[in-house]
């Protein structure tokens, strides 16, 4: 059984950098070798010793000469971060030199090395212009031994508002992810670093951490990242309370591994007993999550789950985790089960969780993972997407594009605030990192689109007049309305007319970039018709059309759905058996509109309920 020991949060920097710059690069090398691949080590060698040109002469406020930081980071994004690519590690040890040294530009770097390497120090640069809390950086005759909180500039101001710094954090995402692996390695470097700063400092960079760094280290599913980013945000924001939550849990500690052993020593027994090879881990919940816990009313006393076992089945094979869950569930009593294989996070994270009672009556929750779903569970991003070779799909966005697409994320987050995080998220993964679908035009013209398009995305990837214009669609010879599922390996064909113009409702279920920003675009333009129309008395007067089979008492059974008092007008048809009803009604407001409508959708006979839009009247 394998434990998965704590780390220590504040530490001093253990470097054996900056005394000797041939032997730290010896030690690149060395590490280099270590990773394997195709690593161009003469490119990252320039760019080591570039680096250590650049920065002579400055310091860092630990007082290790400044190109140990950027050292420092490359290391980690390639040892911790899994980032296997030269252009990655080469731009990783210039990132700073940019922003901080006067006479380097992208120019230059271009010159020196390429346009991808000077792309990528370009992208870190505008992030970190965009940060509120700037780290400090010495010349010799200002060295930290004489730092104080009066030699800086100034008050510390936020530079730009936090919805433009969350905007380029997803724009740099989605021109290059490398460069998002970059800033997090970046950051992971200078919360380890945090102890030599001030504490106002700390506190200030431990929040922005929290706020900016670590929903993307989540989103991209970096769980190792995630968590020593937020327990070290944790630790320099709230100390007191991190200590306490840290001496609680080593408590819980000590209880649980005395139960542990008898308890996974039943597992293990029937797991083997039914053939079932795996390797059994115990993982804590950290410090700041448990702090999470607390904040929804939980008292640390009232935790029973410091502790969960992992189950890595030493096989591939999902159906092997439901055969061990099934094996578990008859050893022992389960109280709870979700299923997130068929149902993974958005961060791709796949497991079945279940609690199991163990022989005392004590609970304890349990992971069962396949190796692959450990792997992603640990390393994420990285590990579904190839970054270990910089590759990430290779959708083809234009600059066009990725402008229209960062106007919709503005306008997401100035609309709905931190709610837009999970919907800039929900677009970027399907457009970047899901699923793709291959579908045919009319003459042979292959496409590809994210999983999930609709006939409108296709539409839109043709051109945004097709888009804007489109009426039908036929999908292998077939008629279909505009909001059908592709597959792939369809022929698919658009009919459009210039007067056609697109639906609202369309918005909710296009996915690719393209026809979210666009369709964005449009509305934000052409503002769609009023659905409600106020009155004088304060209420709203809306028409809403009502078409059915006919039959006894359908009328009264319609009033009532509606309300008697809500009803102004009605206007009936019920020829040939059919029911074809106009009514005016008035309502408070579109919520109430929206509730007498799903009423009238279970009155039996009702087929169909519609709205009509007061300039659709005239």
């Amino acid at each position: 059984m394998e434990l998965l020991l704590q780390y220590d949060v504040e530490f001093d920097e253990d470097t054996p950098f900056g005394k000797d710059v041939d032997a730290d690069h010896a030690y690149l090398m060395d590490a280099i070798d270590k990773v394997g691949g195709n690593l161009d080590k003469e490119l990252i060698s320039k760019a080591f010793y570039f680096c250590v040109e650049m920065h002579k002469g400055k310091y860092r406020k630990s007082g290790y000469p400044y190109y140990t930081h950027p050292l420092n980071v490359t290391l980690l994004l390639m040892n911790e971060l899994q980032l296997h690519d030269s252009n990655s590690l080469a731009a990783c040890l210039l990132h700073d030199t940019i922003e901080d040294v006067e006479i380097v530009s992208t120019e230059m770097i271009t010159s020196e090395f390429d346009e991808d390497i000077s792309e990528m120090v370009d992208g870190v640069t505008k992030i970190s212009h965009s940060e509120i809390i700037k780290p400090e950086i010495y010349t010799e005759d200002r060295l930290p031994q004489n730092f104080s909180e009066d030699t800086l500039a100034g008050p510390i101001k936020p530079r730009v508002s936090k919805a433009e710094t969350y905007r380029k954090l997803f724009m740099a995402l989605v021109r290059d992810a490398r460069v998002i692996m970059i800033k997090l390695a970046d950051r992971l470097h200078n919360m380890r670093t945090l102890h030599y700063l001030s504490p106002k400092k700390q506190v200030e960079i431990a929040q922005e951490t929290l706020n900016f760094y670590i929903p993307i280290a989540h989103r991209l599913g970096l769980l190792k990242v995630k968590m020593e980013l937020e327990n070290r945000s944790f630790y320099y924001s709230n100390r007191e309370n991190y200590e306490a939550i840290r001496s609680a849990l080593n408590e819980k500690r000590r209880e649980f591994i005395d139960y542990i052993r008898v308890f996974s020593d039943l597992i293990q027994n029937s797991l083997d007993a039914q053939n079932l090879k795996h390797i059994l881990s115990i993982v804590h919940k950290h410090e700041y999550e448990i702090h999470k816990m607390t904040q929804n009313g939980k008292s640390i006393s009232d935790i029973d789950n410091f502790y969960s076992v992992v189950i890595i089945l030493q096989s591939n094979d999902v159906h092997e985790c439901y055969r061990a869950l099934g094996v578990l569930a008859n050893a022992f009593n389960t109280i709870s089960f979700v299923d997130y294989i068929a149902k993974p996070k958005l961060d791709w994270y796949k497991s079945l969780n279940t609690e199991l009672i163990g022989p005392d009556g004590k609970r304890i929750e349990i992971l069962i993972r396949t190796k692959e779903m450990d792997t992603i569970a640990e390393e994420g991003f990285a590990a579904n997407f190839s970054l270990k070779t910089g590759r990430v799909r290779a959708l083809q966005f234009t600059d066009s594009d990725i402008d229209e697409w960062g106007e919709w994320m503005k306008d997401m987050i100035e609309e709905y605030g931190d709610n837009a995080s999970q919907i800039i998220w929900d677009s970027l993964k399907v457009n970047l990192f899901d699923s793709e679908l291959t579908v045919y035009s009319k003459e042979g013209r292959q496409i590809s689109l994210p999983k999930g398009s609709t006939l409108v995305d296709y539409a839109f990837v043709l051109s945004d007049e097709y888009g804007l214009h489109c009426v039908t669609g036929k999908v292998n010879g077939s008629f279909h309305d505009l909001n059908y599922k592709l597959n792939s390996g369809d022929q698919v064909e658009i009919i459009k007319s210039d007067n056609a113009v697109p639906k609202f409702e369309w918005q909710k279920s296009v996915v690719s970039h393209r026809a979210v920003a666009m369709l964005h675009k449009y509305f934000k333009l052409n503002p769609p018709k009023t659905l409600l129309k106020k009155k004088a008395d304060g209420n709203y007067d809306t028409k809403l059309i009502i078409r059915g089979e006919d039959r006894e008492l359908m009328l009264l059974d319609i009033t009532e759905a509606i309300g008697k008092s809500n009803i102004k007008r009605i206007n009936l048809d019920t020829a040939d058996s059919m029911f074809d009803g106009a009514l005016s009604v008035l309502v408070e407001n579109v919520e109430e509109l929206n509730n007498i409508m799903v009423r009238l959708l279970t009155v039996k006979g009702v087929s169909d309920v519609k709205r009509v839009y007061e300039e659709d009247e005239k």
